[in-house]
């Protein structure tokens, strides 16, 4: 069947001028969106950063021409979807943005608003004028791409129909950094327009309190940038004469290209002490971070969101210089670490900010929203579903199978899906009536019954000619894998593998060999790689490097909880416990927490009681009989565990290493916080709604006090989390995500 393309009409600034947005949208625009007919229209208003946000006769016969085409564009494709970029919180753009969005959006069949700037959404609500404009204008979109996560985020104002956290990417060159003099001063790069919004007097200032230290040999300061004004500059250079900074602090005008990245590569630390009103997720940041520099910057708008878990940048108030020489000074301390430091700010660039990075999310986007269009284009899809290799209770698969339940029935309310099924006499099977159900006369519980029924189920019950896609959720395909074409599998995590490496008695060796080789196998057959996080899509990745597995997309989908059809409790009645989900499995750390909190309540911590629940590593179990703030609980049924979840004060996930960590989302849907280890998938996951909760495996107080800090959460709060990841990660949105990865496969 021939692949009918959706149309996108693709619209933004790019360079001139060169600021953060511009750049962004130029990697969209460069980029060639194969599965889309886009129309890329180029916003033009400003050539100069002093133009941006100001008045000018041009601008206005500008949007009348921008208008025009895009008009153009949308009546030749009635259902294309606008791509657009609203304005920064200034009447000018925002008056730009109604003109335009007014004349211009009704003749789209989708839109998708990314939010660069901040600010937008309590600017838009400070009068009853605004307040009307703004919903005529900016109100349910169908996507709200939103680059920086702010206290007041733009879905909640202008309640879009789905919102995502969209940080940009950036490429960055691959130059050798020179060997660090440690003997000598510590080099801090600052780069941007050269305003006042943008730090540039708190270098002055924060080089001015270094030299009333006496330490004026030890930092030097480069100012790379355009002065954003006259006035400004002759502000700055004043100040600059006054201070006595010729010797600690260069003024080295805009530079760009190679000269721009040899900047970076001479420096030692970037230096951006923002506070710029319009400020989102900065693309020097991920530039430096890029180039291997630690990071000092401040508090403000996404810089926090988008630094969460680096550990070589350091985060600090605005406007203080007295901190940011304090910091600059811990730097200073660290030279002979810095070369270390590069490697660890390269990785998390690369995990995070790479073009591609945000390419995927833009996509996402497009995928979500032609969902409906695509549908329409394909009728009674049939989806096969593996469910015959999941056998709650008996082995790894209880979350996973919770999840496959959650899928499948958002699956259903697709009026274009029939779903098929595989299962066997004990596992996992569809709830829902109506569904073709294929059982297997046999269990699956006996490894040996179960490796044979994995590999040679193609044989058994169905017919190839029916199905147009087969789907594995538990991530593995049969060594028969060329009867099940096309597939898509959702790969959860590679935590065997981790275990082989860091626990390597836990499992038998021809377990782990095993593993191995079906993971491998389906890396390399499968049509469609999925995966359940950000996290755990980097973890396949480096599996797919480590067995020189030639590198394939893989798409995040994440994963819905069976709680979202739980009422959201408004203040539940808590009793002084925290639970712990238990177990046996070395990476989920129970052992650990138990020697922890025994020791606690030795050294007379106010800690409360730890409920336990689950299994319980039998080398701590004489520690239980000792505790008294220690209780150990069974394996709970779902209502009993709903009840637990409830009563506690807060959930603690103390593992090295998760795919997604769906206790995280079950916590906060019923009502309790959660601490985990910073760095997992836990933190992506609630990223989108809370910072708070994480803690280092390397210390027992970061534990306390971050278990300490969520159990401060009031009750308003955590309800204010749990609606977030609601909407974040609700089933309809990820069966949405599988539908087009679906179609797709059939397409092909």
């Amino acid at each position: 069947m021939p692949k009918t393309k959706s149309h996108i009409l693709l619209m933004g600034q790019t360079p001139p001028p060169w600021h953060g947005q511009a750049v962004a949208t130029q990697i969209l625009f460069d980029h060639e969106w194969q599965d889309y007919e886009v129309h890329r229209l180029r916003m033009e208003f400003s050539e100069e950063m002093l133009e941006v946000g100001r008045f000018q006769w041009k601008k206005i016969q500008h949007l009348w021409r921008l208008m025009r085409k895009a008009r153009e564009i949308l009546k030749s494709h009635p259902n294309a979807t606008l791509f657009y970029p609203p304005a920064s919180a200034n009447w000018i753009p925002f008056l730009r943005d109604v003109i335009f969005l007014a004349a211009v959006r009704p003749l789209a069949a989708k839109t998708i608003f990314i939010f660069h700037a901040s600010g937008l959404p309590v600017f838009s609500q400070g009068d009853w004028l605004r307040k009307i404009l703004s919903k005529i204008v900016y109100h349910h979109a169908d996507v709200s791409l939103e680059v920086a996560q702010e206290a007041i985020p733009a879905h909640h104002v202008f309640h879009a129909k789905t919102a995502t956290w969209c940080p940009c990417g950036i490429a960055v060159p691959d130059l050798t950094k020179p060997v660090i003099d440690v003997s000598g001063p510590l080099k801090l790069l600052f780069i941007a327009s050269l305003q006042e919004g943008k730090g540039v007097l708190e270098i002055l200032k924060t080089a001015s309190v270094l030299k009333l230290k006496g330490r004026e040999n030890d930092f030097r300061f480069q100012i790379v940038g355009k002065w954003f004004s006259s006035e400004f500059e002759s502000e700055a250079r004043r100040l600059h004469q006054e201070m006595g900074l010729d010797q600690m602090v260069e003024f080295s005008g805009q530079l760009t290209g190679d000269d721009k990245w040899q900047a970076y590569a001479n420096s030692h630390v970037f230096f951006f002490p923002t506070h710029y009103a319009s400020e989102a997720t900065p693309i020097v940041i991920m530039e430096a971070l890029g180039m291997g520099l630690p990071i000092l910057t401040t508090a403000w708008a996404g810089i926090p969101a988008m630094l969460e878990g680096c550990k070589t940048a350091e985060v600090r108030p605005v406007r203080d210089p007295h901190a940011y020489a304090e910091a600059a000074e811990l730097f200073h301390s660290r030279l002979p670490e810095l070369n270390a430091q590069a490697v660890a700010s390269q990785e998390f660039y690369r995990s995070r900010y790479l073009p591609e990075r945000f390419i995927e999310r833009v996509r996402q986007a497009f995928d979500v929203v032609n969902t409906t269009s695509k549908s329409a284009a394909l009728s009674n899809i049939c989806v096969w579903i593996y469910l015959a290799d999941q056998n709650p209770g008996f082995d790894r698969s209880f979350g996973i199978s919770r999840m496959t339940q959650m899928v499948m029935r958002a699956l259903y309310n697709f009026s274009d899906v029939n779903i098929v099924a595989t299962t066997s006499k004990t596992s996992q099977r569809p709830e829902l009536d109506n569904k073709k159900m294929i059982e297997l006369p046999w269990g699956t519980r006996s490894k040996f019954v179960r490796f044979l029924t994995d590999h040679f189920h193609p044989l058994f019950g169905r017919s190839k000619k029916d199905i147009d896609v087969h789907f594995y959720p538990k991530g593995y395909l049969p060594f028969l894998s060329g009867m099940c074409r096309p597939s898509a599998v959702t790969i959860h995590d590679t935590i065997i593998q981790y275990d082989q490496d860091n626990y390597p008695k836990w499992r038998c060796r021809w377990e782990y060999a095993y593993w191995s080789l079906l993971l491998r196998h389906t890396l390399r057959k499968a049509d469609r790689i999925l995966t359940v996080s950000e996290s755990s899509r980097e973890q396949i990745r480096a599996f797919m490097a480590r067995h020189k597995i030639p590198a394939r997309e893989i798409t995040v989908t994440y994963e819905p909880c069976a709680y979202e059809n739980v009422a959201q409790p408004d203040h539940p009645a808590k009793a002084d416990n925290v639970v712990h989900l238990a177990s046996v499995e070395p990476h989920k750390r129970t052992a650990h927490l138990i020697r922890w909190w025994y020791e606690a309540e030795v050294n007379g911590k106010n800690l409360p009681s730890l409920h336990l629940i689950g299994s319980i590593p039998p080398e701590v179990l004489p520690i239980l009989s000792k505790s008294k703030k220690i209780v150990k609980r069974p394996f709970l049924e779902d209502h009993a565990l709903q009840d637990a979840y409830k009563s506690a004060k807060a959930l603690i996930l103390p593992s090295e290493i998760e795919g997604f960590g769906l206790p995280a989302l079950e916590a906060y849907y019923l009502g309790t916080p959660v601490c985990f280890v910073e760095g997992t998938s836990v933190q992506e996951v609630l990223g989108v709604t809370t910072h708070r909760g994480g803690f280092s495996l390397e210390s027992m107080d970061s534990m306390i006090s971050a278990l300490e800090d969520v159990m401060s959460m009031t009750s308003d709060e955590v309800r204010t989390h749990g609606l977030k990841l609601r909407e974040t990660y609700a089933s309809e949105k990820v069966a949405a995500r599988l539908m087009v990865i679906f179609q797709d496969l059939v397409r092909k």
